[in-house]
């Protein structure tokens, strides 16, 4: 696979930049309600606005086909796929790269989307099944894939447990809950999962009871060397 001109950090960057703002843009819509109320389809645009800047090279498509995909990226597919890679399933965004000018797009990494997730089980396995598995056949064919986001919100109000003194210490050991269930999904293929959550976010409602949220990343990768 080629050196990847997609950097993670810009990307990661990005993504937490659409969830806040479409947090932001909803939260004027409402009233103040936060994107855990939202269209999951509110989230996903507002993040590919944010993935693409005129003249960088790189553009975005949504609810892609995952097979079509992955087949752009270059990728063999040999054998039966494993169950969790949905025949006609479909990619949230893809973010695509053009090498040279005139040149066809390579697809560099898949995004899944949540508007909301708090706890390991249900949609967080299947996600990080399906961005595994596509990892796993880019890896295996040296694909151009590069990397897979599972980019979501979650937030908290006042801990329910006393171990935890405020909504941003409880909102953490959430996040790193997640992060280790996803871990524990992917070890055995020879990736890594990574939690990026460059900023979170605090407030207080009205009766004076404490909030936290924050846009986050699991970023599914090869090891670093």
């Amino acid at each position: 696979m080629k050196e990847l001109a997609v950097l993670k950090s810009e990307v990661v960057g990005a993504i937490c930049s659409g969830i806040r703002k479409a947090d932001r843009e909803y939260g004027r819509w409402t009233g103040d309600e936060g994107l855990c109320e939202a269209p999951e389809y509110l989230v996903t645009c507002a993040i590919a606005r944010e993935l693409v800047k005129p003249g960088d090279g790189r553009f975005v498509t949504l609810e892609a086909n995952v097979q079509e995909t992955l087949r752009c990226a270059r990728v063999r597919f040999r054998g039966r796929p494993r169950r969790s890679m949905r025949k006609n399933g479909r990619a949230d965004i893809v973010l695509w790269e053009m090498p040279e000018v005139g040149q066809n797009g390579v697809p560099r990494s898949i995004i899944e989307v949540k508007n909301f997730l708090a706890e390991p089980g249900g949609q967080l396995n299947k996600d990080v099944r399906r961005l595994r598995d596509a990892l796993c056949l880019s890896m295996g064919s040296h694909g151009e894939l590069g990397f897979g986001c599972l980019a979501f919100w979650i937030g908290v109000n006042e801990p329910k447990q006393k171990k935890y003194e405020s909504p941003e210490a409880w909102l953490r050991a959430k996040s790193e809950k997640l992060c280790d269930a996803a871990s524990g999904l992917v070890a055995t293929d020879g990736l890594v999962v990574r939690l990026a959550q460059p900023k979170s976010y605090l407030g207080r409602y009205e009766d004076g009871t404490r909030y936290a949220w924050a846009p986050s990343v699991l970023v599914i990768e090869r090891p670093s060397a």
